[in-house]
């Protein structure tokens, strides 16, 4: 890929996270969807930095939901070797990655504990307390590229479920949409392209928050938000100005002040 397409600390052939954006140049997929990989980019060096600091600071469990092919429990593992791991995903995407885990390991690593779970349907607690989580100890929980795909009801499930199921000083990070973009605002950055390719895929947006809302959207479940980051402030403290990510959503830090 284009050496000039690199921003400080951030390598771009190694952060396209949708399979067939790997196989295209940064310019290429900057025609197409403009913004997504920036965004991109943004997002995984921020989550990665929320991460590994909550670990340092004495987190003792992370949690990965929606995982998908997230490889933050392996590229990370030195990182994160003081917590125990969990990621968290529907069966059916958790069986393709068990079988890419396999074909990479020989093997389906032991450092992990998967759960299966539908956001829409099951209830999260019960399904990461089978699995060993312990509710009350300090955890950080990564929510990346899910919230906007999933009914309302289940994005909220999920954060009462963080609201009482997680120790003292927990945190989790998570992106979103404005809810705008989902009321057909096509003004912002990458909006109509984005748009447009999800309604074709059969995936549409379902999940937003107000542009300006998410302390108040946060605040109603108790927790407290921490930091909210929208298009400037990863453009600016993120990406150094090296590309320009989607306009029209943010990536969240709230904690649990009581547990």
């Amino acid at each position: 890929m284009a050496r000039d397409f690199i921003a400080p600390g951030l390598k771009v052939s190694a952060l396209a996270k949708v399979p067939v954006l790997r196989r295209l140049s940064p310019r290429i997929i900057e025609r197409i969807l403009p913004g997504a990989l920036w965004f991109e980019l943004a997002r995984t060096r921020h989550m990665d930095d929320v991460l590994t600091k909550e670990v340092a600071d004495g987190a003792t469990q992370a949690v990965i939901f929606g995982a998908g092919l997230d490889s933050r429990c392996y590229r990370l593992r030195d990182e994160l070797d003081d917590a125990a791991l969990f990621e968290v995903d529907h069966p059916v995407t958790a069986a393709v990655k068990a079988e890419r885990l396999e074909a990479i390991f020989g093997e389906i690593p032991k450092h992990v504990q998967y759960v299966h779970v539908d956001f829409n349907t099951q209830d999260v607690g019960e399904r990461l307390a089978a699995h060993g989580f312990d509710p009350a100890a300090r955890s950080v929980v990564v929510w990346s590229g899910v919230t906007m795909y999933l009914e309302p009801e289940g994005v909220a499930e999920s954060l009462r479920w963080f609201a009482s199921g997680t120790g003292p000083g927990s945190a989790i990070c998570f992106d979103y949409l404005w809810t705008e973009v989902l009321d057909g605002d096509d003004s912002f950055y990458g909006a109509a392209e984005l748009r447009k390719r999800v309604t074709s895929g059969g995936e549409p947006f379902k999940f937003g928050i107000p542009r300006g809302g998410t302390k108040k959207f946060i605040e109603s479940f108790g927790l407290v938000l921490e930091e909210d980051l929208g298009p400037d402030d990863a453009h600016e403290r993120i990406l150094h100005h090296a590309g320009e990510p989607y306009g029209f959503g943010g990536m969240a830090l709230a904690r649990n002040p009581s547990g």
